[in-house]
């Protein structure tokens, strides 16, 4: 798998509003792996497997072609959904942020 960007982050994370349940639910399982990889004790990470990974068939099917494609697909759908900058095209914090991070524009 490709390296999980900011950008993933910020849109999965700000906009999961924006997420279906089984898209939130893959990402949930994309962390989790993450995680249970920087684990050093066995019996933690058969723990995170048991109680935090989803084994819905829905889910397991949005990430059946890989993490990168999971991600890909579900950004470009996320991208015509979040809130931009008028001034600057930024990327909005949340998709009902009215304040731009990057040029401080605001449109109340």
């Amino acid at each position: 798998m490709d390296q999980i960007t900011a950008q993933h982050r910020y849109l999965f994370n700000g906009h999961r509003e924006l997420l279906t349940p089984e898209e939130a639910a893959a990402w949930r399982n994309l962390q989790v792996e993450r995680m249970i990889a920087l684990c050093e004790f066995p019996a933690v990470k058969e723990l995170f497997r048991s109680r935090w990974i989803n084994n819905d068939p829905n889910v397991l099917n949005l990430l059946r072609h890989g993490a990168d494609t999971f991600l890909k697909k579900t950004l470009s759908r996320l991208e015509g959904q979040t809130q931009h900058c008028p001034e600057c095209r930024a990327l909005c914090r949340t998709s009902r942020a009215k304040i731009c991070p990057e040029c401080s524009h605001s449109w109340f």
